[in-house]
């Protein structure tokens, strides 16, 4: 598959970020998953693939696709409208990263399903921002707290055509 912008990203990385989601997933399902990131393709420059992401440092869109790890590509839902989920990420390019959003994460994942949950607004997390986007573009879906979904959650919602690069 050709990445085109709108395209989704699934990533998997061996740092310790990647390891520290993937460790927290198999916490609270028991099982894990192998993908540890999500990102959208905003745009192709000579040739090369550029995302939108939620990284450590905030919100980006200067990163080449091949830069985000191993990953796995798929198309978005065919009743998305991608310019609309585009135009959503954009606007959030500079915004925060989601560190509080993470503490809850890990917090929930440790603590029974009642417990409060607690995150700053104007910040993401990179599943949150993929699956907000995709909201702005008119995919819904039920989620308790879309800003608290991991891309395990995000993946197994959206899983369908998808090509693995090697």
């Amino acid at each position: 598959m050709t990445p085109v912008p709108g395209t989704l990203v699934f990533a998997h990385s061996n740092g310790l970020m990647g390891r520290v989601i993937r460790f927290g997933e198999r916490l609270r399902w028991r099982g894990g998953h192998f993908y540890n990131h999500v990102a959208i393709v905003d745009r192709i420059e000579d040739g090369v693939a550029y995302v939108i992401q939620a990284e450590a440092r905030g919100v980006t869109d200067d990163k080449a696709l091949h830069t985000v790890g191993r990953y796995t590509l798929v198309d978005m839902p065919r009743h998305v409208d991608v310019e609309d989920a585009l135009h959503f990420a954009r606007e959030q390019v500079g915004s925060s990263y989601g560190w509080l959003t993470i503490l809850s994460i890990a917090i929930d994942i440790v603590t029974p399903f009642w417990f409060v949950a607690f995150r700053r607004g104007n910040s993401w997390i990179c599943s949150a921002l993929v699956g907000e986007s995709l909201r702005a573009g008119g995919w819904v879906r039920n989620f308790a707290d879309v800003y608290c979904v991991t891309p395990a959650q995000l993946w197994l919602e959206i899983r369908g055509l998808i090509y693995t690069n090697p």
